[in-house]
This record gives structure tokens, C-alpha cells and sequence, in this order.
């Protein structure tokens, strides 16, 4: 500890602390007897404006950082018993110049804009901001964390509106209280801040003003005072809806029973959100609809590892970000592989099981039925936040048709679960320290022996914490986690087997594989002790994850099994330049080793930012990995080597200001066994009027893998290998897409979106071999190496490994493959009301798969050959009514 704190001393030394600045006050000014509260008309001519003193020391952050706002600015702030108003007049020496785009709510406008960032818990973490542009689109963020993290779902019901005239434009805006959470106290005190966004500058100015080498963002409000007698009352808020949904599908003509043309669904249900009290909300859905209007984009995984998804669900998006566990103190340091205890996409998700009946055809439901959720989320004025989630599952089943005597099977393919998760966190000393606990529990009870390779029930759990000192500047933070799973042996089999930890491998020391264990438990951990302001930044941290670590039925992980370290130092610009506006420079070591003490990861890194003076803006990054141990590459087999690599990449993007603008990103990968990828992405946005917006990006990926697992087959005379035969091949890979967006906003309430991708990737297996022993990159080659022998019979190769060697044959099939797919979406949203919206969306996919061919043909593929493949057309109809008392 000595040492540490001469090390924190030192560095102090060269980039020293500022003295803290006093806290600026903003008074609030309740709406006098007598008087009329502010009409929401953005004229600022109500007779309450004039009651207050207007705040107007706005200061630059970008791009001329300290100096006076370049447009004069003052904003006022009045409340009554029901809701707080603000009011700003925003001068303009050239009001035909204010930039007023239309958007849909939510979606950035690249337009002049207002804001006003409220601290109602005053916590110094948590942050409410209430966004209006000069076009009167809104946009509202919750921010939690003291800025570390957003949720821009978070939709209150709030109002807003703007006017332009010959002096600038105006600003008006009411919140009511019962969207805000806030302590139950006579007198309150909250944080505020002001930010004033002018397009055609690109100027960002604020009240208070922070800069920008500085940290924090709820902890350097102003605070605002006079909120007196602002009463505390239960609230409740019901959005009924109702739900039709018609799917069209192409029959393939097959005689299937289960496909027809058109079928239909509709429901009914409902939000509830009850104010339990001021800072206390409990969300209730009953039958609710948790389909998502966003798509996900089309990708090809070969790797052995679960592909992440995000989740576009509104109501586990929405205050959910209370059940966010651990981080890094804000720091710069990012661990591969992360694990994250609660994945709600496994609510819901797709049945795990198969029909274990036999029959010519299947109906297998695309998604687990969610009967019912419930959320409440809140915090105390003592700095207390709690969360809890639970969801309940329905018993999903398959129906099988045989066709020979007429049978149907109703075979169970995942069983009712339920799903919790509960979170208590306490911020003190002024939101500079918390510590927080968090648990979650998953619990199945399936009726049929078939399912038994599902886990019965899934336990996890941990502390985390974070300290900040020396004004912000350093920060200190940490997690220890733990998981307890329990099950049938097959369930228990099959994670042991899985790729997170591959308990099977043969030469591994600090674990076994036991085909009779019916329970795994192990401990996840990380530290980080960061500088995170100044102009020179810093970061030292570790984390590590036991063989046994498993949260995924109810949480993400993709690897276990790891003990990794990091340090970085970097330097911050600030201050212009003849060049550069502003930048950053990072240096970082980062290695990794396995629980048996092999080195899996030593990659040092660079990786940077910088904006021009032309207001583009450039990321950078380069890495060198050298050679080390690979307990993944024969993915469950012994140990192998992974070859020495580098990696770079950039990109660019021009002003956004502008009405055409262009962003470019390139990668550029190589190792020393020859293996290569290469990553282009351009993209084209234009906005050819205000209420348009176009953009087309594009995607071409390709790239040669040195040794891509093929398959592996037991043999007892490979010996080097402990008796079994890994299978390998170069694989080429081309992939390629395009992705078509059209935003077309009608007015701040009504807006239409497009979306097309079109997909197609292609992937050629040659070279096929087999690993010549174990810790090594080195390969036997099938027709050249040790007397082999290679042919194909129809698509099933056909190997002798060691010659003519008796009853030494393997066998497997031809990996090549193409595949396409595209995916349409539009959606017309009107908020016919406050809080109340109507939706219409149509969705289209089509996809095609072709086994054996490896021919990369875009003409083909995005025009013939697409069309042709079956396509499924969704339409769904989602009226909702907002009400509340």
C-alpha cells in the first residue's frame, strides 16, 4: 500500500488536481397565488416567466473550450403543485440559420437543441435529461452511474414546444412531478444542469460548466434550490393495448400440414406502473406483448461460441439498468468475455428442446410463451436503489405429425421457468462511493425425461463496489461473483462439455470431467484502480473467471477458465491545435493465462480518437499478439499453439453537420501461419430535407483462416495427439451486405421508418489436415503429408490419415456452404397522444442456404437467386392508450 500511494503521489505530481469549485445554485421559483401556471405554447409571454431570474452563464465545452456561449442563452425555471417548467430563450444572431430537422422521438436530429439534466434523487449518480430541438422533436435519457451508462428507452410522459422568431428560438417545457423520483422531503434539493447544442457551430455549451479533462457527470451539477412542499402523492399509470399481428408465408408444396398461407393472432393486455411512492415505481404487464419491432441484423457464426444479441424489448430495457453489475470505475480497461448476470433475451427465447417423437412433420414453436413479468424499481433519499425482476414462462410443446398412421405427438421442447433478479445498492458520500449486492435464480421443471440436458436451477450472485477521491480524479472498483447450477447428470454433462470451459480436454490439470456430477459452482472476480481525469489517464486492473463460473440460463458468458491483467496509460489533448480540436493516445498491455498457469493472451495494444479542425472525427487502433498456448482451437482436445498476429484499424467521419455525410472503417489482420481478414465498411448518409433522412451502409468482409475445426474422430494410433484425430482446413470466407435506412418524420409525433438488408456469405474449405501434436500449430496434411490419402465421394470425403494403415479410415462431410438472407421492416409510429401511440409494422425475411457450394456470387445472390427463396410476411397493428391519475 506504501507503494501504491507513492506511485498515486508521483503521478499526481506531474498532472496535478485543480481545487474543487464551489457548486452554483439555481433557484426555482413556485408560481405565486393568483397567478396562472405556463402555458406549453413555446412563447415564454405567460406572466410566471417574469417572476424569475434567469440564469445565463453558459460556457463552451467544444469547440472553444471555457469561453462564452457565442449565442446568448437564459433559461428559467417555475413550478406549481403538479410539475416543474423551464423555459429558455435561446438568442440567434441569424435565426434563418437555426437548424430544425424532424426526426421520430428518441433518434438524434442533428439540430439546435436544448437540454435540461435533472438529479431529482440528488444522488450525484443518476441523471433524467429532457432534450427538445429547435423542430420540437423530443428526446429523454435516464443516465445512471454518475454518466457511466444511458437508457435511452426510458419514455416519460413529458411535453415540449418551440417557436423561431427574429430574436432566436424559444423553449418550453413541463415535466410532471410523477415521472420523477425524487425523496419525500419538505424541502428539496436538486442538481441541474443546462446545455445549449448549436448545429451550424458545432458548439456544445453548459451550466455549470465542467471541463473536459475532468470526470463525472450527476456529481458536477449545480444544485437547484427553492422546490418547496412539492407533494410525494401515489400515482398510477395504465397503458392498455391491443394487438393483431397477420403472418403470410409461401407454402413449399411439400404436403406439410403445419405451413399455410396466412395465419392470425390477436390479444389484448396491459402496463401498469404504480408509484409506490415518490422514488419507488412497481411495472406490472399482464399478457403482455413482448415482441419486438426492431430486427436483428443477419450474421454467420463459425466459431464455437454464442453469438450476442441486444435486447430491443421495451420492457426489459426500461429501468433495467439497476440490475447492471460491476464495471471498471470509468476507466479505459475493457476484459474480453465479460460475464453478465442477467441476459433477459433468455427470457423468452427460443424452445432449447427437440420433438422426441418421430414423424415426417413438425410444428415447433419460434419462441417461448412469457405468461406474465413484473419490475419494481426504485431508490431512497438515503441513497438506497433497488430492483427487482421476475418472470414467468409457459410449458412450450411441438407437434409432430406421422404420417403413416395419422398420429400427432404433442412433445414438450422447454418446460415452465421462472426467471428473478434482485438488486439492492446503497450510494454514499455524495455519490463518490456505493456498494451494491445482486442475485439472480433460474428454476425449471420439466415433465419429460427428453429435457433432462437442461439445467433444474441456476443460482448467482454478487457484491460489487466503487470508490472516487481526489476530485474525481481517481477511482477504485471491484466485483466478486459466485454460480451454483444443479441438474440431471446430462445436463450437467453437457455444460461441462460446453465451450466455455471444455471440462473433457485431456491434458488439463485444475479440472476433470465427471459424467455423473449433478452440480457446478464456481467464482467470478475483477479489480480496477484507474486515474480518470487529468490530462494523463491511467488504469490498472485483473479479472478472473473459475472453470466452474456459469450463468447462462439467465445471464452471457462466452468463456470461463481465464485470469487476465491489464495496465494502460494515456494522454488527453484538449486545447486546439493547428490540426487537431481535440484527441487521445493509449498504450495497453493486457495478458491472460488459463487456470492451469498456460498463457493464452499477450497483446499489446495502441489505440486512439481524434477531431479535426474541419470537425471530422478519426478512431484508430493497432495490436501485436505473440505466440502462446490455445486451450480452445481443438475445441475440447489437448492443448494447442496460437500463431503470432497483428491487427489494425481506423475510421473516419466527415461533418455531420453537413447535409451529405460519409463514414469509413477499415481492419486489416494477419498471423504468421498465413491466416488474413480483411473489413471494409462505407457508409452514406444525405438529408435531403428536413423531415428526410437516407443512408446506405455497406459491408464486405474477406479472409483466409489458417486452420478452421472441421470435425475429430477417435483413433487410438494418434498417439501424439492422446487418440483422437482433430480435423482441420483453410477456410476462405467472403461476406457481404447492405443495410438501406429511410426516416421520414411528418411532424414530432409521426414518423415512418425503412429498413432493408440484404446478406449473403459465402465459405470454402481446402487444405484439410490434422494436427500433428499436441502444443503446437503444425499439421499433417491429407494427400501430401505422412503417406495420406484424400478422396470425395459425392459430397463425403474420404481419408486415410496414415496410408494404407487397415481400418484406419475417416470419414466426414463437405463443409462448404453459401448462404443469403434479407430482412425488411418498415414502421409507422404516431403518438396520437401523450403517451399513448399507435404502430403499424411490416416485416419481411426471406433466407436461402445451399450445402456443398462455396461460390461467392453477388449478382446472383442479391438479385436472381434471392427472390426466389420463400418469404415470410409479418403485419403487425398495436394501438395503446395512456392513463393516469
Amino acid at each position: 500500500m506504501m507503494a501504491l500511494a507513492a506511485l498515486l503521489a508521483a503521478l499526481q505530481a506531474v498532472d496535478p488536481i485543480a481545487p474543487p469549485v464551489a457548486t452554483p445554485v439555481v433557484q426555482a421559483v413556485r408560481v405565486s397565488s393568483g397567478r396562472v401556471s405556463p402555458v406549453v405554447d413555446g412563447r415564454l409571454d405567460d406572466a410566471a416567466w417574469s417572476q424569475v431570474t434567469p440564469v445565463r452563464d453558459l460556457l463552451q465545452s467544444v469547440p472553444d473550450e471555457g469561453r462564452p456561449v457565442s449565442e446568448s442563452t437564459e433559461v428559467r425555471i417555475v413550478y406549481d403543485a403538479d410539475a416543474l417548467y423551464i423555459g429558455a430563450r435561446l438568442f440567434d444572431a441569424e435565426p434563418g440559420k437555426i437548424v430544425r430537422r424532424l426526426t421520430r422521438r428518441d433518434a438524434s436530429s442533428h439540430s439546435d437543441e436544448f437540454r435540461v439534466l435533472l438529479d431529482s434523487y440528488h444522488d450525484y449518480r443518476t441523471a433524467f435529461e429532457f432534450t427538445v430541438s429547435a423542430a420540437g422533436v423530443r428526446t429523454d435519457v435516464l443516465y445512471g452511474g454518475d454518466g457511466t451508462f444511458s437508457d435511452k428507452s426510458w419514455d416519460p410522459v413529458w411535453e415540449a414546444a418551440t417557436t423561431v422568431d427574429s430574436l432566436g428560438w424559444t423553449a418550453e417545457i413541463r415535466i410532471p412531478f410523477t415521472q420523477l423520483r425524487f425523496a419525500r422531503v419538505a424541502d428539496q434539493v436538486w442538481g441541474v444542469r443546462f446545455v445549449r447544442w448549436i448545429e451550424r457551430k458545432n458548439e456544445l455549451a453548459l451550466f455549470p460548466f465542467v471541463a473536459r479533462t475532468e470526470s463525472g457527470m450527476a456529481s458536477r451539477f449545480a444544485s437547484l434550490v427553492g422546490l418547496a412542499g412539492v407533494e410525494t402523492r401515489k400515482h398510477i399509470q395504465i397503458l392498455p393495448y391491443a394487438v393483431g399481428t397477420g403472418t403470410y408465408r409461401q407454402p413449399t408444396g411439400r404436403g406439410n400440414p403445419f405451413e399455410t398461407p396466412s395465419a392470425y393472432q390477436r390479444s389484448v393486455g396491459a402496463d401498469l406502473k404504480y408509484g409506490v411512492s415518490s422514488s419507488q415505481t412497481l411495472d406490472v404487464t399482464v399478457n403482455p406483448d413482448f415482441g419486438q419491432v426492431e430486427v436483428d441484423e443477419t450474421f454467420v457464426n463459425l466459431t464455437a461460441f454464442e453469438q450476442f444479441l441486444d435486447e430491443h424489448r421495451p420492457f426489459f430495457i426500461e429501468g433495467t439498468q439497476i440490475f447492471d453489475f460491476g464495471g471498471n470505475g470509468g476507466g479505459v480497461i475493457r476484459f474480453s468475455d465479460p460475464p453478465l448476470y442477467l441476459y433477459s433475451r433468455r427470457i423468452g427465447r427460443p424452445p432449447q428442446g427437440e420433438p422426441s417423437s418421430s414423424g415426417a412433420f413438425q410444428d415447433v414453436p419460434q419462441s417461448t410463451t412469457i405468461l406474465g413479468a413484473a419490475k419494481l424499481t426504485g431508490r431512497s433519499a438515503g441513497g438506497w436503489s433497488v430492483g427487482v425482476l421476475d418472470a414467468l414462462t409457459a410449458r412450450e410443446r411441438a407437434t409432430v405429425l406421422d404420417t403413416i398412421t395419422g398420429t400427432r405427438y404433442r412433445d414438450e421442447v422447454e418446460p415452465a421457468t421462472n426467471y428473478f433478479a434482485g438488486r439492492v445498492k446503497r450510494d454514499l458520500n455524495g455519490g463518490n462511493t456505493s456498494i451494491g449486492l445482486l442475485a439472480t435464480a433460474m428454476d425449471r421443471r420439466p415433465t419429460t425425461p427428453a429435457l433432462g440436458m437442461l439445467a433444474r436451477d441456476a443460482f448467482a450472485g454478487g457484491l460489487d463496489f466503487f470508490q472516487r477521491w481526489g476530485d474525481k480524479h481517481y477511482t477504485f472498483a471491484g466485483s466478486v461473483g459466485g454460480s451454483y447450477l444443479q441438474g440431471e447428470p446430462a445436463a450437467l454433462q453437457q455444460v461441462q462439455r460446453s465451450s466455455n470451459r471444455y471440462y473433457q480436454r485431456p491434458d488439463a490439470q485444475r479440472f476433470r470431467y465427471d459424467p455423473t456430477r449433478t452440480s457446478l459452482a464456481g467464482v467470478s472476480a475483477d479489480l480496477y484502480l484507474n486515474k480518470v481525469a487529468g490530462n494523463w489517464r491511467w488504469g490498472l486492473g485483473g479479472r478472473t473467471a473459475s472453470p466452474g463460473f456459469e450463468v447462462n440460463d439467465l445471464g452471457f458468458q462466452n468463456r470461463v477458465d481465464r485470469i487476465s491483467a491489464a495496465a494502460v496509460l494515456g494522454y488527453k489533448w484538449t486545447k486546439s491545435g493547428r490540426t487537431l480540436r481535440q484527441a487521445n493516445a493509449y498504450l495497453q498491455v493486457s495478458p491472460s493465462w488459463n487456470y492451469d498457469g498456460n498463457p493464452i493472451d499477450r497483446k499489446i495494444s495502441a489505440f486512439g480518437y481524434a477531431q479535426f479542425r474541419n470537425f471530422w472525427f478519426a478512431d484508430w487502433s493497432a495490436s501485436y499478439s505473440p505466440r502462446v498456448v490455445d486451450d480452445r482451437l481443438t475445441r475440447g482436445g489437448p492443448l494447442a499453439m496460437k500463431p503470432a498476429a497483428w491487427f489494425t484499424s481506423a475510421d473516419l467521419t466527415t461533418d455531420t453537420r453537413r447535409v451529405l455525410g460519409a463514414y469509413g472503417f477499415v481492419s486489416v489482420q494477419r498471423d504468421e501461419a498465413g491466416g488474413w481478414a480483411v473489413n471494409l465498411i462505407p457508409q452514406l448518409t444525405r438529408r435531403p430535407s428536413a423531415a428526410l433522412s437516407l443512408n446506405a451502409t455497406g459491408g464486405y468482409s474477406t479472409g483466409r483462416a489458417a486452420a478452421q475445426f472441421v470435425t475429430k474422430a477417435t483413433d487410438s494410433t494418434a498417439a501424439a495427439t492422446l487418440g483422437t484425430r482433430y480435423v482441420f482446413a483453410a477456410l476462405s470466407q467472403r461476406q457481404a451486405y447492405v443495410t438501406l435506412r429511410a426516416n421520414a418524420t411528418f411532424s414530432p409525433t409521426l414518423s415512418l421508418q425503412l429498413y432493408a438488408q440484404p446478406f449473403a456469405f459465402a465459405g470454402d474449405y481446402t487444405d484439410f489436415k490434422e494436427l500433428r501434436a499436441r502444443r503446437t500449430f503444425a499439421f499433417n496434411v491429407y494427400g501430401r503429408d505422412n503417406g495420406s490419402t484424400i478422396s470425395r465421394t459425392g459430397n463425403t470425403y474420404v481419408v486415410q490419415p496414415d496410408g494404407a494403415a487397415p481400418g484406419d479410415t475417416l470419414r466426414f462431410t463437405d463443409p462448404d456452404f453459401r448462404t443469403r438472407a434479407v430482412k425488411v421492416n418498415a414502421v409507422l409510429r404516431w403518438e396520437y397522444r401523450p403517451g399513448s401511440t399507435l404502430f403499424v409494422v411490416w416485416t419481411q425475411s426471406r433466407s436461402g442456404y445451399v450445402p456443398y457450394d462455396p461460390e461467392f456470387d453477388l449478382q446472383r445472390d442479391f438479385t436472381r437467386e434471392l427472390f426466389r427463396d420463400r418469404p415470410t410476411n409479418v403485419l403487425l397493428l398495436k394501438v395503446s392508450y395512456w392513463l393516469s391519475r
